[in-house]
C-alpha cells in the first residue's frame, strides 16, 4: 500500500513528509519521487503495550512517496504515470498568508490550487480514455467482441463524465463495470485526502465541499498547521510537550490524527497480535477474512489456516487479561469465513 504526496511549490509537502517519516528531504523530490514510510499513530497499540510489557511494540505502517511539484501541464507531467501505480493521494494545499513565502500562483487560494491539481488528473484520465477508445474501435473493426463492445461503451460514458469536469470516482460505476476497467488505474478514481496547511483551528469544510463537487469521489480534508506541528515535534521533553499541548487546547498533534485519516481513506484497518514478545498492529484491507489477515502475518499461516481465536480490543482493556476475557465468554473461535473487524485481537491456529 503506497500513498503519493503532492502539491504546489511551497505548500509544505517537504515539511509534512519529514513530520510523517522522520526523514527530511534535502531538496525537491526527484522525478521518480522520494520514498518513505510512516507509522500509523494508534493509542490502542500503546494501551496494549502497557498491558503486556512486550519486548517489542510495532505500529502499523504505510509507504509514502513524495512527488515533484504540481504544475499546469494539461495532464502531461511525467509524475502522473507514477501516480497511476499508487493506492491513494495526499494533496498538500497552502492556506496561510505570508508575503515572505513565495506562491507559484501569485496569491493564496486553497480551492483554486486544489482544482489545478484535480484538473491535471482529469486531463491525464481523458488522454488515457481517448487513446483506449481509439484502440478499441480499431480492434472491433477487425473482429467483433461483446466484452470489448461493453468496454467501449463504458469508456465513452466515462469520457463524457471527465470532459465535463467529473472524476471517475463519481461516475456511479457498479461492481461489474469497475471490474471491466480495473486495469486502467484511473487517477480520478483514487481516494484523496486534502491536507490544508492552515492555522490551528481553521475550518476546512469549504475546501472539502468544493473538492467533492469538483471531483465527485472519496474526499477528506484535514487542517494541519505544519509550522506548529514542527514546533511540537521539536520538543524532546515529554512533560514540556504535554504542557504545551494542554495550553493550546490540543488533544494530540494533527499529524498523529492525519496518519489515521490517510490509513482509513485508503480502505485500510488494523488488527492486533499480542504477547510478551511482541505487541503489533497489522494492516489489512477493510472486509478481509481471517485467512487474509493470517497472510498479512505470514503466507504459511494462510495456507495452514484452521481457526482464529478472536478477542475485541475493548473487552481486553476493560477486563484486563486474556484469561478474564475467555472466562467472561467474550473470546471466540472463528473460521475461514469470518470477516475481521477493526481492532480485533487475533491468535491464528494453523497446521504445520
Amino acid at each position: 500500500m503506497k500513498i503519493g504526496m503532492l502539491g504546489l511549490q511551497a505548500a509544505g509537502k517537504k515539511t509534512l513528509f519529514a513530520l510523517l517519516t522522520g526523514t527530511t528531504p534535502s531538496s525537491s523530490a526527484p522525478a521518480s519521487g522520494l520514498p518513505g514510510v510512516f507509522k500509523v499513530r494508534d493509542s490502542r497499540v500503546d494501551e496494549l503495550s502497557k498491558l503486556y510489557s512486550p519486548e517489542k511494540t510495532i505500529y502499523a505502517q504505510t509507504d509514502l512517496l513524495l512527488l515533484p511539484d504540481v504544475e499546469k501541464t494539461e495532464g502531461k507531467a511525467p509524475w502522473l504515470n507514477d501516480v497511476r501505480l499508487l493506492d491513494g493521494l495526499a494533496l498538500v494545499i497552502r492556506s496561510f498568508p505570508d508575503e515572505t513565502v513565495f506562491h507559484p500562483m501569485g496569491s493564496v487560494d486553497p480551492l483554486r490550487d486544489a482544482q489545478l491539481f484535480i484538473s491535471e488528473l482529469l486531463f491525464a484520465d481523458l488522454l488515457l480514455l481517448e487513446k483506449r477508445k481509439e484502440k478499441l474501435s480499431d480492434e472491433l473493426k477487425r473482429s467483433r467482441s461483446a466484452e470489448k463492445e461493453k468496454e467501449l461503451e463504458l469508456i465513452g460514458r466515462l469520457a463524457k463524465v471527465v470532459e465535463t469536469g467529473g472524476g471517475v470516482a463519481g461516475a456511479g460505476l457498479v461492481d461489474s463495470e469497475r471490474r471491466l476497467i480495473s486495469h486502467y488505474q484511473f487517477l480520478t478514481d483514487k481516494p484523496l485526502v486534502a491536507v490544508v496547511n492552515a492555522a490551528h483551528g481553521s475550518d476546512v469544510s469549504a475546501v472539502e465541499k468544493g473538492l467533492a463537487a469538483f471531483y465527485g469521489g472519496r474526499i477528506k480534508a484535514v487542517a494541519c498547521d505544519l509550522k506548529l506541528e514542527g514546533e511540537i515535534a521539536a520538543m524532546t521533553d515529554p512533560a514540556e510537550r504535554k504542557e504545551f499541548l494542554e495550553g493550546m487546547g490540543i488533544k494530540e498533534p494533527a499529524v498523529a490524527r492525519l496518519t489515521r485519516v490517510l490509513y482509513d481513506a485508503m480502505g485500510l484497518m488494523s488488527f492486533f497480535t499480542t504477547g510478551k514478545d511482541e505487541v503489533r498492529a497489522w494492516t489489512v484491507r477493510k472486509g478481509s477474512t481471517a485467512p487474509q489477515a493470517a497472510r498479512a502475518i505470514h503466507t504459511d499461516l494462510e495456507k495452514g489456516f484452521i481457526r482464529a481465536e478472536v478477542m475485541k480490543y475493548g473487552d481486553l482493556i476493560a477486563l484486563g487479561s486474556e484469561d478474564a476475557v475467555s472466562k467472561a465468554g467474550k473470546a471466540g473461535l472463528k473460521g475461514k469465513d469470518y470477516v475481521v473487524e477493526e481492532g480485533d485481537i487475533l491468535h491464528i491456529r494453523a497446521a504445520n
